[in-house]
């Protein structure tokens, strides 16, 4: 952009110094013409016709290489405002990068790791929610590996129906309506593919008439049980949001 705008400067200095040339040409011609006895006012009137045409000419170029120059001085201040922009995002990026991955360290030393290669629930809470239940689950995987872990989440619920005990598998509420019972498609919501860490929410359907107490998560790969844990149901708004 800098190249441009020195290009736009040296033409409008170049069309400067032709118009001063020309000029003077044209009082030294005129000069010469009014040295002889009998000055011919014809010619004289020619040159000056001559010069003004010139002369409206080179404005008419003048003008419009400063508005080229205007332009591009223009352009050359968005394009540094917008790269201001987007080197201040970048920057607020880096910083919450930064923070994620500290608070993330500092809950890896909460809690022992496990064998290389297991799967891990750091965090797990449920959250009534309009018929439904809110989850939350926090996953880590230990150690280092070469492929992804690939399962699926089973819930589990505990509570009362009708004055009696009861246990069901609960399904994920796909979108629809509040209260409304998902079929077997919700398990698709539940899968799993991570490699050392996954944070997972959503909805769980409820059916009518069940007060659930707990819910059991079961991490699943394949038929077998990786990783298990059961938690209340919490009180709304006493969730602990730091995950």
């Amino acid at each position: 952009m800098s190249n441009t705008l020195s290009g736009v400067s040296r033409w409008v200095m170049h069309l400067v110094w032709m118009l001063m040339a020309f000029l003077a040409m044209a009082v030294g011609f005129w000069a010469g013409q009014s040295g002889h006895a009998e000055p011919e006012t014809t010619s004289a009137q020619a040159v000056q016709t001559q010069l003004d045409l010139m002369s409206a000419q080179y404005r008419h170029e003048l003008s419009g290489l400063v508005s080229a120059r205007d332009a591009l001085q223009s352009q050359l201040l968005i394009e540094q405002t917008t790269r201001t922009t987007l080197e201040a995002s970048l920057q607020k990026v880096q910083t919450e990068l930064a923070a994620t991955r500290e608070r993330l360290a500092f809950y890896e030393q909460l809690l022992p790791p496990g064998p290389a290669g297991a799967v891990t629930i750091r965090a797990f809470d449920l959250e009534p929610r309009a018929g439904l239940l809110a989850y939350r689950v926090l996953l880590m995987r230990d150690g280092t590996h070469d492929k992804p872990f690939n399962g699926l989440m089973e819930f589990v619920a505990n509570g009362v129906k009708n004055g009696k005990n009861v246990k069901m598998k609960l399904n994920a509420a796909a979108a629809g309506p509040l209260g409304q019972q998902p079929g077997e498609s919700g398990k698709n919501l539940l899968q799993l593919s991570f490699d050392q860490f996954q944070r997972a929410e959503g909805l769980l359907g409820v059916p009518q008439g069940v007060t659930v107490n707990s819910v059991t998560i079961n991490i699943m790969e394949g038929s077998a049980v990786r990783a298990t844990r059961t938690t209340g149901v919490l009180v709304p708004g006493s969730v602990d949001s730091t995950y």
